[in-house]
């Protein structure tokens, strides 16, 4: 028998019934937030896998993609864009490199240092990818939400995380 994560709402509740003296709320909207963002997730994970790609692999490819023409970066902007550890990353790189979706060239004005590009079949490959991940996610959400309401959803997240990365004690990988 597969299991099952209890229902957000189930969850929730229990919190209230056997932490009644606390204040619930704060947790019952993190619980919320973490459980929305895990369900987003999971279903962009099956159609990243779906299509060949890890999920690192998947954000390598959006990273250098989004980053704009001429599609290219250094291993440590890659690093602070994926938040991914360099060990990590090499074993990525060097994977995609050997799929011909990026490749290595050298740094310009560091000989010594490597930049890795998009290459064509990378970016027709992330881009495909990409537009089925956001097709996806657009159907999840307005089959949900109005577009005022996401509108609004979408107001709310933002003042969250623009708020949180003035706080103190922040991870320092935290995005």
């Amino acid at each position: 028998m597969t299991e099952q994560k209890l229902n957000v709402e189930d969850l929730i509740n229990y919190s209230r019934q056997n932490w009644p003296q606390d204040n619930m709320d704060a947790c019952a909207t993190a619980v919320r937030l973490i459980r929305a963002g895990d369900l987003m997730l999971s279903s962009s994970r099956k159609i990243i896998e779906q299509l060949r790609l890890t999920p690192a692999e998947f954000d390598t490819l959006a990273t250098l993609r989004k980053m704009g023409a001429p599609y290219k970066l250094t291993p440590s902007e890659l690093c602070r864009a994926n938040l991914l550890s360099s060990g990590g990353l090499t074993k990525i790189l060097i994977h995609l490199e050997q799929q011909g979706f990026i490749s290595r060239q050298t740094h310009e004005s560091d000989k010594r240092s490597r930049i890795f590009a998009l290459t064509d079949a990378g970016k027709c490959l992330i881009e495909e990818v990409m537009a089925t991940v956001l097709r996806d996610q657009e159907e999840r959400l307005s089959s949900i939400y109005s577009t005022e309401e996401r509108q609004e959803l979408n107001r709310l997240l933002r003042k969250f995380h623009l708020a949180s990365s003035y706080l103190p004690n922040q991870a320092s990988n935290e995005s």
